[in-house]
């Protein structure tokens, strides 16, 4: 079964939102003030806070639709980041096979990859690819044929985070005819 996306029109999540980052970094300091520091994570830990401001009942429906069906927390599904969810020229680099280059997000000058990609353009050496020289797929792009080992090749696209609720309650609240607010829920970044 194909993972689920977050249905793409309830967009009216509150300005309250937030992120959190937490890389489970293990500190040890000797007796002499030396400091030893370590994690066991390859990519940080994500948590994203929101709730949604207005939702018509057919909306709040459709929420809760979506909810049941991932089981809550039981079911990762790909979220749409109404701030963090878009890259403009990013070069990427080959894989070993010359023809697959992962897409990855970016924060300042911290990348991690993605899993899912669309609305991709692809440039070869500043040219924009043709669209039927490449695919995109799991967060990937794979082209046909090699663009070669001296190419310079960046793209633009959308990335959604792969996430699931971090628990399985879900609140809406109607506030009146046909007006309805949910109570912050978080999601979890999952690999």
């Amino acid at each position: 079964m194909a993972i689920r996306i977050f249905p793409p029109d309830l967009n009216k999540l509150a300005w309250s939102s937030k992120k959190t980052i937490t890389w489970d970094t293990t500190i040890q300091t000797s007796g002499s003030g030396m400091v030893r520091t370590m994690t066991n994570r390859l990519y940080p830990s994500w948590t994203i806070q929101t709730k949604f401001a207005f939702l018509s009942n057919l909306e709040y429906q459709k929420f809760l639709g979506f909810v049941a069906l991932v089981k809550g927390a039981h079911e990762p599904f790909l979220w749409l980041d109404p701030d963090d969810y878009e890259i403009k020229g990013l070069w990427l680099t080959a894989n070993a096979d010359g023809k697959t280059y992962q897409a990855l997000l970016k924060m300042g000058e911290y990348v991690e990859p993605v899993e899912y990609i669309d609305n991709v353009t692809v440039y070869v050496n500043g040219m924009e690819a043709p669209s039927n020289s490449y695919t995109a797929k799991d967060g990937k792009i794979i082209f046909n044929t090699a663009p070669g080992s001296d190419a310079k090749v960046t793209a633009d696209y959308r990335y959604y985070w792969k996430v699931m609720f971090k628990d399985d309650k879900v609140t809406i609240e109607n506030v009146y005819t046909n007006i309805n607010k949910s109570d912050t829920f978080k999601l979890e970044v999952v690999r």
